[in-house]
């Protein structure tokens, strides 16, 4: 394996295990908790994490998907299954985005009924993405 393909071999399952693992930290471990130790205060509390966690993932997502666009054209990943992944990323990296530009604006707007209100909506759009991260880092293994 060259230098280059195992850099980009490297770099795509850092950020994406990095980006998958964040995820699942904080929707199933730091998220719950905060919830049981803080109460009705705790939304405060998650509300001010939803920034950094949106741009934490953007910013792995963009690293990812360009080192999958590189691989796929020096031909290290064949052309269908590069798009496949490419595609993926684009599902996940539109979630976090729209999360960040669209729905935490929206939760501070709201004032203490925004997380309520927004919740699910969070919910779903993490799960997509989730899962489209989760599929990227399968498919980059094929």
């Amino acid at each position: 394996m060259a230098l280059l393909e195992t850099t980009l071999s490297m770099v795509v399952d850092t950020t994406l295990g990095s980006w998958l693992g964040s995820m699942v930290f904080f929707s199933f471990i730091a998220a719950p908790t905060t919830f049981d130790v803080l109460g009705d205060d705790a939304g405060r509390v998650v509300n001010a994490i939803f920034p950094k966690y949106y741009a934490f993932g953007q910013i792995l997502g963009f690293t990812a998907f360009t080192a999958v666009l590189v691989a796929g054209s020096e031909g290290m990943l064949g052309s269908t299954l590069s798009l496949s992944i490419q595609v993926l990323l684009l599902v996940a990296l539109s979630a976090t985005i729209y999360s960040r530009a669209v729905l935490v604006p929206r939760m501070k707007e709201a004032g203490d009924d925004g997380f309520a209100r927004y919740h699910g909506q969070s919910v779903l759009l993490n799960g997509v993405a989730m899962l489209a991260v989760a599929g990227g880092l399968v498919l980059s293994h094929l």
